[in-house]
């Protein structure tokens, strides 16, 4: 009776209204962020005076060229005089700052999460609130005293002061991790103990390799939203920029010089990085992060 119920519910005419409402907007917002990728590579494959000549004629298959790319890696971005910034430096950069920074988030929130799920003490639900609170708290608000700390540290313009940033033990990993290890029976633990293992030894060695699924899935959205992570880098490391941020100063000084085109190019680049991990681990990140949602 429950299944034939859940059927005639599913399959009502509200339900049907709002599916159809819900499939043709995502098909829009698809359809946008489509158009604007293949409007950014084909146009960074067009010559200057084709694309000045008419932005929208996509197929101009006669006036394509690979000269924009050559451009974009020998033309300084930014510095000056003795210490030009050129995209590969910004490249170098954002790789050891991208996984620094995935590093961290894999392994200090599951720290975090596994104590206050597996161990009993008086201010385990406050620091659960806690968690879930910042979570919806907004942050920018917080950007002048984040700021004003890290200068006062002397961490402007270093990668110690963007891991230090990175290094926070709440956030959505956290929960996800909590989830996990909150399912995980605590008898695992107590045979190890009985062998002689430690707490660390029970975690390292038991507890987080089962978490694997759940640690890639973290690891690699974190990957694609610190690659593009813009606002971190204008911020905290203006002199040493990430492909982000070096792609948006590229932007500003092809737009003065109208040689948008290689501008494009280092666009498309930023964005074709993010598209094939996400199109390669679509279904591994979707599957993970919901076993890990369900889980608790």
């Amino acid at each position: 009776m429950n299944t034939k119920a859940n059927r005639i519910k599913t399959s009502s005419p509200v339900d049907k209204t709002v599916r159809t409402i819900c499939f043709v907007v995502m098909v829009l917002l698809c359809f946008t962020y489509v158009f604007m990728y293949v409007w950014l590579l084909f146009n960074s494959l067009r010559s200057l005076d084709g694309y000045l000549l008419n932005g929208f004629n996509l197929f101009d298959f006669k006036n394509f060229t690979l000269s924009n790319y050559k451009e974009l890696f020998t033309t300084q971005i930014a510095g000056s005089g003795r210490n030009p910034i050129y995209i590969t430096d910004t490249i170098v950069n954002t790789v050891l700052l991208v996984f620094g920074q995935v590093l961290l988030s894999v392994s200090i929130p599951a720290f975090t999460a596994y104590i206050i799920a597996k161990y009993n003490f008086k201010l385990k639900k406050i620091i659960l609130n806690i968690a879930v609170i910042v979570m919806v708290v907004p942050t920018l608000g917080s950007t002048a005293t984040t700021y004003n700390f890290m200068t006062k540290l002397g961490l402007i313009n270093t990668y110690w002061g963007i891991y230090l940033m990175a290094a926070g033990g709440f956030g959505f990993g956290f929960l996800l991790f909590y989830n996990f290890f909150a399912a995980i029976p605590w008898e695992y633990a107590e045979s190890a103990f009985l062998d002689g293992a430690s707490d660390l030894q029970v975690f390292l060695k038991i507890m987080y390799p089962q978490a694997v699924p759940i640690l890639t899935a973290i690891a690699i959205t974190s990957f694609i939203n610190r690659w593009n992570d813009y606002m971190t880098a204008y911020i905290y490391l203006p002199d040493n920029p990430t492909i982000a941020l070096g792609v948006s100063q590229l932007y500003s000084r092809m737009k003065n010089a109208l040689t948008l085109p290689i501008a494009f190019a280092g666009m498309t680049l930023l964005a074709t990085v993010s598209l094939i991990i996400f199109a390669i681990f679509n279904r591994f990140i979707m599957n993970n992060m919901s076993v890990g949602g369900v889980k608790g």
